[in-house]
């Protein structure tokens, strides 16, 4: 069944939230201090010094809260959590270096909403907590500080809490640090008698000092090393319709399906594997037969808590890496065993300084011609489940079969992003919520999407009846493959149409007259053009295509450039053109890789 942004949304009692006080909540915590950035907040901080207003540079979030609390219930435990987790009194201290600064204790406003009349109760907790959030974005803070906290009360029953929610800073948590912060929540909330700071755990100063150690810096610049050889075959686009032009608009759609929650706990059973790495296997099968590529190289994200002083961490510590997922000549659960695999190596990787990296990629992407997205493909945002929650599985395959009547499809539209298409795992019990975001639509419409999802779907399902062999796989997909034509060439690991090099081209270097051609010369896609004052070497051919990359998003740069006196009349024609004044790759920055790692550029 198929459901639109109007009709697939269950209907909610209409929520009106008017802002009515801020209560004061004084914090004292163990210590003050300074010191600089962990990895994990260096690597938030270099995106955020960018785009500060970029959507995830808050992180918005209902906090649980129980039937019957006051608003001093939830101040005071707040003052708790913001004393016991150092992150949520960090400031950050801007420059060459930058810093963090830890206060001993402050003032955080705690704001209260009051809801429209009318009898509110833990019925509507739900659609309140949901309009609170949606107040915490309408309504941002101009201090950023690290951590915002508010309340919607009902006007009939004094001060009692019928939601909750917060607005964290990215510098200061990542999701799995929301999760430890909600279960810390809801235990001081539920008994006022554990309303205490307690023993400090681990904090960001206690990480960065760890991370200063010569046993660390070996892992994050073997991390790097790691990268830099992945970072040579990751292909620019993964996913693109031929013959697609950005269109500005963007959207999501999720899939709602018992019948693969339930084949996925029986695949899981079977494998002993992760519930989400069965997943992310039935995505990279789909992605590659669609992509028509036999193995994946696709950004992950790790979330670096593999330490047992990092379990309970409170602070940022997520950060990219990338993965490389072999598709052909495996079983269903061969691949499942060899995604799992492939993540867990990458995320050994995981652990870098980012101002390295990006000095890194800056390289490797003039020498390649092209520019790096590394926002995950895929992202879990439900717990990890093992064989202990998934034995005992009592229904049958037939069963499966039957619930696939309810699936359901609904989408909504999002804001225009660079990545184009990022799958988020959000509940797996009971029901797989698995939705895809197209970020534009122009690139991967919205029958794609769904298209991808469903193919998802009977993957799991087949996979529900036994391990499913890999010659199967493309018939039970039941995707063609975005095949190869004159115009469209796999290039450096990406598949590249011509007619988009040539618009890149064509922005690079106007007004100069110029022409791509798939190959010339025994070479792949060489762009010649007129030489004119501003661009008369391959070097400046190809700085000036690398400037515009950004705005072409499916496009690569020529592989060769071919300058001439003059354009023929005939420009498509390549026996026309005039003898060249200039030929070259124009990749004029060589490198030595140590030295990358090191923190150096070695140009010449």
């Amino acid at each position: 069944m198929r459901i639109d942004t109007e009709t697939g949304q269950r209907r909610r009692r209409r929520v009106q939230l008017t802002p009515t006080r801020s209560v004061p909540v004084e914090f004292t915590g163990e210590r003050a201090g300074e010191g600089p950035l962990t990895l994990g907040q260096l690597n938030i901080y270099v995106w955020v010094s960018v785009d500060p207003d970029r959507s995830h540079a808050i992180l918005r979030v209902e906090l649980p809260v129980p039937a019957m609390v006051s608003v001093d219930d939830v101040a005071e435990t707040a003052a708790v959590l913001i004393a016991r987790h150092e992150s949520l009194r960090t400031t950050y201290v801007p420059g060459e270096q930058p810093r963090q600064r830890v206060a001993a204790a402050g003032v955080q406003l705690l704001e209260v909403c009051s809801l429209g009349e009318g009898q509110w109760g833990p019925r509507d907790r739900p659609a309140v907590a949901e309009a609170l959030v949606q107040w915490l974005r309408g309504s941002p803070d101009p201090t950023r500080r690290p951590v915002r906290v508010a309340v919607a009360i009902a006007p009939d029953a004094g001060d009692r809490v019928i939601a909750c929610a917060a607005a964290f800073s990215h510098l200061a948590v990542d999701h799995d640090a929301i999760g430890i912060l909600k279960r810390d929540f809801a235990d001081l909330l539920g008994d006022p008698a554990r309303r205490q700071v307690g023993r400090p755990g681990h904090q960001p100063l206690d990480q960065a000092e760890l991370e200063a150690t010569p046993a660390e810096r070996r892992r994050t610049d073997a991390a790097l090393g790691y990268l830099q050889e992945q970072s040579w075959r990751i292909p620019r686009c993964l996913y693109a319709v031929p013959g697609a032009r950005t269109s500005g608009e963007s959207l999501v759609v999720e899939l709602s399906s018992v019948a693969a929650a339930m084949a996925v706990r029986r695949v899981a059973a079977r494998t002993r594997a992760s519930r989400s790495s069965i997943v992310l296997a039935a995505i990279c099968a789909v992605v590659a037969r669609r992509a028509n590529t036999r193995k994946l190289v696709l950004p992950v994200l790790s979330s670096n808590r593999f330490e047992r002083h990092l379990v309970n961490y409170v602070g940022s510590v997520a950060q990219v890496s990338v993965a490389t997922v072999e598709i052909v000549e495996k079983s269903f659960d061969e691949l499942v065993g060899h995604t799992w695999t492939s993540v867990m190596e990458a995320s050994r990787h995981a652990r870098y300084d980012t101002a390295k990296r990006v000095a890194m990629d800056e390289l490797i992407e003039h020498e390649r011609g092209l520019r790096f997205n590394y926002d995950p493909m895929f992202n879990s945002l439900v717990p990890e489940s093992w064989s202990g929650l998934t034995a005992g599985v009592g229904f049958q395959p037939e069963e499966i079969d039957v619930a696939l009547a309810r699936t359901e499809l609904r989408w909504r539209p999002m804001p225009v992003n660079a990545t184009p298409i990022r799958f988020t795992l959000n509940q797996i019990d009971g029901c797989l919520r698995l939705d895809v975001w197209s970020g534009d639509a122009g690139l991967v419409p919205r029958a794609e999407l769904e298209s991808v999802l469903l193919a998802v779907e009977r993957l799991l399902v087949a996979a529900a009846h036994g391990d499913v062999a890999g010659a199967r796989m493309p018939e039970l997909i039941g995707l063609e493959p975005l095949a190869g034509t004159s115009d469209r060439i796999l290039v450096d690991h990406c598949w590249v149409e011509v007619a988009d090099v040539q618009r890149l081209v064509d922005d690079a270097a106007a007004p100069a007259v110029a022409h791509v051609f798939a190959s010339a010369g025994g070479r792949p896609l060489v762009a010649y053009l007129a030489a004119t004052d501003a661009v008369h070497t391959p070097e400046q051919a190809h700085a000036r295509c690398m400037a515009v990359l950004a705005y072409h998003p499916t496009a690569i740069t020529p592989r060769h450039y071919v300058i001439c006196r003059t354009a023929p009349s005939d420009p498509a024609d390549p026996t026309a053109w005039p003898a060249p004044v200039a030929i070259g790759a124009g990749r004029a920055i060589r490198h030595d890789r140590a030295a990358v790692i090191a923190g150096e550029r070695d140009v010449r």
